[in-house]
């Protein structure tokens, strides 16, 4: 939903989700592995006007309805081998292997635990390669190998 007193387009980035199950700090590669539970799809809908403006981006990144995931929480899927796809009104306008994204997941996730004591249920979304416009009437559709679809429409608040 875009903000009643935000005028410019929204941006849609589909992001592989990893869902924590077991406690790990200074983890290898190999145990960051096995912390994961499951996967699930992100769209980390952005404002991007916001964003350049404001000091932080808690507006930018994180309004009401900015955050959907879903649809399954997948145990046992193999994120390297996939790739994510992202389509508005049905036309892929973003699609790029997830294991040829900049950071690895599992890298990622031993990265962080330096500095963070990852604990089940922690939600870490991992990042995109590619943004796709999208203004309010479409349909998001985000898809990645193994994990489903998660769709979203793209709707205006209402003024109140």
């Amino acid at each position: 939903m875009r903000p009643a007193d935000y005028a410019g387009p929204l941006e849609a980035e589909g992001e592989l989700v990893a869902v924590i199950g077991q406690a790990v700090r200074h983890c290898t590669r190999a145990e960051a592995r096995d912390a994961v539970l499951g996967w699930t799809i992100g769209n980390d809908v952005s404002a991007r006007a916001w964003q350049r403006t404001d000091r932080t981006f808690w507006r930018a990144k994180n309004s009401d309805t900015f955050k959907p995931m879903g649809p399954y929480l997948v145990t046992g899927a193999d994120p390297l081998g996939a790739t994510t796809t992202v389509r508005v009104d049905g036309t892929v306008v973003a699609a790029f292997g997830t294991g040829d994204m900049l950071f690895d997941p599992f890298e990622y996730i031993a990265a962080m635990s330096r500095y963070i004591t990852l604990r089940p249920g922690d939600v870490l979304w991992l990042g995109t390669d590619e943004t796709a416009a999208m203004v309010p009437g479409q349909v998001v559709d985000i898809s990645i190998d193994g994990l489903g679809t998660l769709a979203n429409p793209v709707i205006d608040e209402k003024q109140e």
